[in-house]
């Protein structure tokens, strides 16, 4: 763990240009590897977009894991730098009544934000006029975890943990008016989630969203912060989510989820982690996709 502060440290210090191609070498050299990450992106990216023009996915591969390097080493910049200079990089933000009207509601706000450019910078901006709670899964090795609390707390976020008592803070949170963040792409144990479309293929879908929404009565919205190009910083985007992400039926909000993911997605493919196995768990026994 020492090795690992030590390292982000460092990589803090470098100008943000700098920073960002430090990680895109890094990238660019797990790609050309060819191993695990670049073979869970590719078959990703053909399940996904199977119309596409073999050389344009290949591209597209090479260009993810490029920019999955860089989120890997700008986080250390945002984790150590003063919040007020990261801010100042986030240059521009599309939907931001929408984020404004949510807030002065009085009903609490829902923030979901997929594994798409830098989500771990959305805490600075949701934080700003008032306290923001995001959910996470804690990482396997617990001192990683430790670690990166402190970290994420630097940027004003404060955890709420995904078992029973994490979750009824959030939504007692949601419920008093606050702002909660929830990542929507991870997948759940099979009894906290249902097979829903996307891409156009079933998978295993989160359910806790549409239900805090639902007990809440809390707004939902979408958070993206893409990458600028050259060390220009970001843009921090807001898109409103389908009314169906709260309904009854476990199956129509998880289907209006993942389409909002997809919307998002849109944005900026190349900056999504094509690199997580998505569809792990199938529907109907077959092998995984990701099984040699």
């Amino acid at each position: 763990m020492l090795l690992t502060r030590l390292l982000a440290r460092m990589l803090s210090w470098l100008p943000l240009r700098m920073n960002q191609a430090v990680g895109a070498a890094v990238g660019f050299l797990v790609w050309a590897l060819n191993g695990k990450l670049r073979r869970i992106t590719d078959i990703n990216l053909k399940l996904c977009y199977p119309q596409m023009d073999p050389h344009q996915r290949r591209r597209l591969s090479r260009d993810s894991l490029i920019e999955t390097g860089k989120q890997l080493t700008e986080c250390a910049w945002i984790w150590h730098r003063p919040i007020e200079q990261t801010e100042s990089r986030i240059v521009d933000m599309p939907g931001e009544e929408l984020m404004l009207e949510a807030q002065q509601s009085g009903k609490g706000c829902l923030f979901v934000s997929p594994h798409l450019g830098n989500w771990e910078l959305c805490s600075a901006p949701l934080s700003r006029d008032e306290p923001f709670t995001y959910f996470y899964r804690s990482p396997r090795n617990p001192r990683l975890d430790n670690i990166l609390i402190r970290w994420r707390a630097h940027l004003r976020g404060k955890p709420a943990s995904l078992d029973a008592a994490g979750i009824r803070r959030g939504l007692k949170i949601l419920k008093s008016g606050g702002i909660v963040g929830i990542l929507p792409d991870q997948e759940p144990d099979s009894s906290n989630g249902v097979f829903a479309p996307f891409f156009g293929r079933p998978a295993l879908t989160i359910t806790l969203l549409s239900k805090l929404a639902q007990r809440s009565g809390a707004t939902v919205l979408y958070c993206v912060v893409e990458r600028l190009p050259k060390g220009k910083g970001w843009r921090f985007h807001i898109l409103p989510a389908d009314e169906a992400v709260s309904d009854s039926d476990p199956l129509q909000a998880a289907t209006a989820l993942n389409s909002g993911v997809e919307r998002c997605i849109a944005l900026c493919p190349e900056q999504y982690l094509w690199s997580y196995k998505r569809f792990n768990t199938t529907h109907d026994g077959a092998p995984r996709p990701y099984a040699r």
